[in-house]
């Protein structure tokens, strides 16, 4: 059943009273305390002070304590919320209204048992019918006493325990805190009553210092010792389940804008937000504010803006706001230019927006300030230049235009006004094309996508076709798939998370046409599968969909069976053994050779062992090409894009799996003697720095041999 959270795009900020909502493991700690009260046999009066900033969480625990207390039908609860009366009078009057009210209905239910109370006191409302009407100078009259003492014969009578609940103290203004711990104070001698007061202690204890002792904080704490006996402090969320919360908030602002979010963009997101803000979420009201505006915001500006900005800006705004105010009222520091003469910095601006931000970082901790500086660095590259001399040049201020970024001109003010400026793409024009994408031909769908991207870029088209990837029907979906294969060679294919591409245009137009034929599903798909083996110009282009079709963890996700899928391979290898002529698949396609040898070798054995005889066969070299071929190529952000790694055993026992092991044992002596071999002890390029080499592969394998042999 899908997560009710999920559907939702805004989430309230309200405390949660249901125990699967317990994000922050707060049940256990309230149900200890009802416990306790339950269990308590003293009847003093007792109060109990949960002390809790804004926004951590107080209230749901004030509803999880009530919840339990509820199930004792000695426990009578009452709840005073004292920042919904305007007067001291109105505060009076309300606290005893509710507790005559109360006990008044619990006298109702136990008549027989309270018999002696009754005859003793007379009608229902002579009991607790005193007239409180007025109620100036009540805390001081003897008509306090005498309710209070009807009170506690009717608890001691009855066995009741009276609950009293107090929330948002801190509400309340200094005149109200003082009048509300005055009345707890004088009438908190109640038999068998508990308060329950819930509020931020240091923000209270400022509050009502100036009336006691030395009238400063302090004074207030030691004024609040005397009245609270039990002072119990919430726990604090933990950081993992705050986070865990904040990013399930950011996923259904995601979800519910029905946007697209790249794995780099993610990565980007996830490193700047956990690195430069994670550390400024404390409360789950945050989390929900941040939640909240990214709702407002993401479906404004998807495809209009850079998303990660957007998200990275919209924590500004909440994490930290008078940075977020100074930036959209001084745009300047952070687009304009910090050259004054030719290349020569701009020594006034710099030491002024150094100033700046060292005012606005005034109450932050050395770590808060080092992470909106590294935040903003990141929202504003130019920032650089006053921190560290680094100088950008147009080009990179050209990319950040064609990225949509905030540090752009053309961009900046889009992220503040929430509405499009200059878009790179017409809306207008891209729903022209949609509208007549089957009445154009392949060919002229693809021109008009290459005046889009073109004008644009690649990236922001992709994304905006795949906003739109549920709603085309199968001869739209058939005409676009078509067109993006014609246009693949303007698609960019570098970069993306560790080198796989999986976010950059090309993974993400692949990805694309695979979501079209899954959402569509018609009867002529493996037909259409079929053809896009075929019809892609990009071999590799061709092969990345061939990847995405076979995705699909469970039988049911799958597109094609078992069948169709070897069909389709095998009309991808047939391109590849034709496209590689003389030089072979293995040195044209290794991206791709695993996948197209072991299907082959499944498929067609002999097939498979006769086109890598007559290969091998061609020099005395090809099996070191071969074998290269097979080795593992490595991403990693130690070194600067892939490199090849080892024939590790697992690797070995694949390779001797495909091809015959003493084959291609001799052949590699024809390249280098045994000796040579055995000279020195192969390295491992996945544990070092170093670099791959051939004869370094032939003593890998030669190690695995021997092994094989029992020879190691």
């Amino acid at each position: 059943m899908e997560d009710e959270n999920k559907k939702e795009s805004y989430l309230a900020d309200k405390p949660v009273n249901v125990v699967d909502d317990d994000k922050f493991q707060r049940y256990n700690f309230a149900k200890r305390i009802a416990d306790t009260i339950i269990q308590r046999k003293s009847k003093e009066s007792i109060v109990y002070g949960l002390f809790g900033a804004w926004g951590e969480g107080k209230t749901s625990v004030l509803n999880f304590i009530s919840q339990e207390l509820k199930k004792d039908d000695k426990i009578i609860n009452i709840y005073l919320n004292p920042w919904r009366y305007s007067d001291e009078d109105s505060l009076l009057k309300n606290f005893f209204e509710k507790i005559a009210q109360a006990l008044g209905k619990e006298l109702e239910k136990k008549t027989e048992k309270l018999g002696d109370f009754i005859q003793k006191h007379g009608s229902l409302a002579s009991i607790f019918g005193l007239d409180i009407s007025s109620v100036g100078g009540l805390l001081n009259d003897v008509k306090l006493e005498t309710f209070k003492d009807r009170i506690d014969e009717f608890l001691n009578a009855s066995e009741n325990k009276i609950v009293i609940f107090v929330d948002d103290i801190d509400r309340l203004d200094k005149q109200e805190i003082y009048t509300l711990f005055r009345l707890v104070k004088l009438t908190a001698d109640f038999t068998n009553t508990t308060y329950i007061l819930s509020f931020d202690e240091t923000m209270v204890a400022a509050a009502i210092g100036e009336r006691f002792g030395a009238g400063d904080k302090t004074s207030g704490t030691s004024f609040l010792e005397k009245i609270i006996q039990v002072p119990l402090t919430i726990p604090k969320a933990q950081p993992e389940a705050l986070k865990n919360f904040c990013f399930q908030l950011v996923d259904n602002a995601i979800d519910s804008s029905k946007i697209t979010i790249t794995e780099e963009e993610v990565q980007r997101f996830v490193y700047q937000f956990g690195t430069n803000v994670l550390g400024r979420l404390n409360t789950p009201r945050l989390a929900v504010r941040y939640g909240n505006t990214l709702s407002f915001s993401l479906p404004l500006l998807s495809g209009e803006a850079n998303l990660v900005d957007v998200m990275l800006i919209e924590a500004i705004k909440i994490f930290y706001p008078n940075h977020y105010l100074f930036i959209k009222k001084n745009p300047d520091y952070f687009i304009g230019n910090y050259k004054s003469f030719g290349y020569e910095n701009d020594k006034e601006k710099i030491t002024e927006i150094r100033e700046k931000l060292d005012q606005l970082g005034s109450d932050l901790t050395n770590t808060e300030k080092d992470s909106i500086q590294s935040l903003l660095v990141n929202l504003f590259p130019v920032l650089d230049i006053a921190f560290t001399n680094y100088h950008y040049s147009n080009e990179s201020q050209n990319d950040w235009y064609l990225q949509k970024r905030i540090a752009s001109a053309n961009y900046f003010n889009r992220y503040f006004t929430y509405a499009v400026i200059n878009g790179d793409i017409s809306d207008t024009e891209f729903d022209e094309f949609i509208a007549d994408v089957t009445n154009n031909t392949v060919d002229g769908n693809a021109e008009i996508l290459r005046g889009i991207i073109q004008k644009s870029n690649a990236g922001t088209l992709i994304h905006k076709l795949r906003s739109k990837e549920t709603l085309f029907n199968w001869e739209e979906a058939k005409q676009l798939a078509k067109a993006i294969c014609c246009v693949t060679d303007l698609l960019p294919n570098e970069g993306g998370m560790l080198g796989f591409g999986f976010e950059n245009p090309t993974g993400q137009a692949a990805i694309f046409i695979f979501q079209l034929l899954k959402n569509i599903k018609d009867m002529e798909m493996f037909s259409f599968a079929k053809e896009l083996m075929i019809f892609p110009k990009d071999f590799k282009f061709a092969y990345n969909l061939n990847n995405w079709l076979r995705s699909g963890d469970r039988e049911e996700e799958k597109l094609f069976n078992l069948e169709q899928y070897n069909e389709l391979a095998k009309i991808l290898t047939e391109r590849a053994v034709t496209e590689a002529g003389e030089e072979s698949i293995f040195e044209k396609f290794p991206d791709q050779i695993h996948y197209l040898i072991q299907t082959w070798f499944e498929r067609d054995k002999e097939g498979f062992i006769e086109y890598t005889e007559e290969y091998l066969k061609k020099s005395y070299d090809k099996v070191l090409k071969l074998l290269k071929a097979l080795v593992p190529v490595q991403r990693s952000s130690a070194r600067k894009g892939e490199y090849k790694t080892d024939i590790s055993e697992q690797q070995f026992k694949y390779i001797i799996s495909l091809f015959d092991m003493e084959n291609l044992y001799y052949r590699i002596l024809d390249n280098y003697t045994l000796d040579e071999i055995e000279a020195e002890e192969p390295y491992w390029i996945d544990m070092s720095e170093n670099k791959f080499t051939e004869l370094n592969m032939a003593r890998q394998f030669n190690r695995w041999y021997k092994r094989e042999h029992n020879d190691d």
